[in-house]
């Protein structure tokens, strides 16, 4: 009994001297471009002067949390220091309202690349439709990052480029398509127009 009694005490003057001896002096925080840093720490649950040695292990997985935080890592390089590096959502596409939205105004929800939404953000590219066929679309949008717009709906989808504007009744046949140098293509179910 007087064994288990030292024991613990040991313990928890071994605890309370590594948070005296071994507190944190700096938390450095990396990979942030549209968080704040302190924004990270906090949700981390960290502070300066806590404890180096006994940092909370679900640190990280809070971080992921956080709706623009893709992955999240919380390391020790040395002594008193915190590294904290994140891999931050990068918007991809922005869902435009419905027919009838003046202008085609971005309206609607900012998605990254795996069509997780995002609170805010400008994205490169506009896509509209209705019905089925967003994921189909996020896919185009990953293999033409240049793209202006993509348009969806039970018809088939439509690429808006620099280079010109196709259709194809599905992503993979306009995927196809727009692998075709210097002309505008369309495939209709009739055959095949190419513009020169």
């Amino acid at each position: 009994m007087t064994r288990l009694l030292a024991a613990l005490l040991l313990a928890a003057l071994g605890f309370l001297a590594s948070w005296l001896w071994l507190p944190i002096r700096r938390i450095e925080v990396t990979g942030t471009q549209r968080l704040p840093s302190s924004y990270v720490v906090r949700a981390a649950g960290l502070y300066a002067g806590g404890s180096w040695l006994y940092l909370p292990p679900l640190a990280a997985r809070r971080i992921t949390r956080l709706p623009w935080v893709v992955a999240a890592r919380v390391t020790r390089p040395s002594v008193g220091v915190v590294r904290i590096e994140i891999r931050e959502r990068r918007p991809l596409v922005v869902l435009a309202g419905r027919l009838g939205v003046p202008g085609g105004r971005r309206l609607g929800l900012v998605l990254d690349r795996e069509g997780h939404p995002l609170p805010t953000g400008n994205a490169p590219i506009i896509v509209r439709g209705t019905g089925p066929g967003l994921a189909n679309a996020l896919v185009l949008a990953r293999r033409f990052p240049e793209a202006r717009s993509i348009t969806y709906g039970p018809w088939g989808y439509s690429l808006d480029l620099k280079k010109g504007r196709y259709w194809a009744k599905t992503a993979d046949e306009l995927a196809a398509l727009v692998r075709t140098p210097g002309r505008a293509v369309h495939a209709y179910a009739w055959g095949v127009s190419v513009r020169r």
